[in-house]
């Protein structure tokens, strides 16, 4: 399972309900590093693969070889995840 989140603009207040239980609710974190140093009490003990800027596709490809071990993959994003985030890509590769 992928799970691909936007998380606003980033303070835990403003981000919906539903990304924080799916957060929660991953065993790997993938994404940009500065957006995970963003959410870091929320993935305390968490698997998390991170690199930097226009590395896209890797993140991509890389959750999606870790969630077709059985594990759940949250990908992160900024802002809206269909938008601004990876969930074209996402679908893309799975396609």
């Amino acid at each position: 399972m992928i799970y691909v989140i936007g998380i606003g603009p980033g303070s835990k207040e403003l981000m919906t309900m539903q990304c924080i239980d799916a957060i929660k609710d991953a065993e790997v974190i993938v994404g940009y590093k500065t957006y995970i140093n963003l959410i870091t009490d929320l993935i305390e003990g968490k698997e998390v693969v991170q690199n930097g800027m226009r590395q896209e596709i890797d993140r991509c490809r890389e959750a999606v070889e870790i969630a077709k071990t059985g594990k759940k993959v949250a990908v992160i994003s900024s802002g809206d995840a269909g938008i601004y985030g990876m969930a074209g890509l996402i679908l893309e590769l799975t396609a």
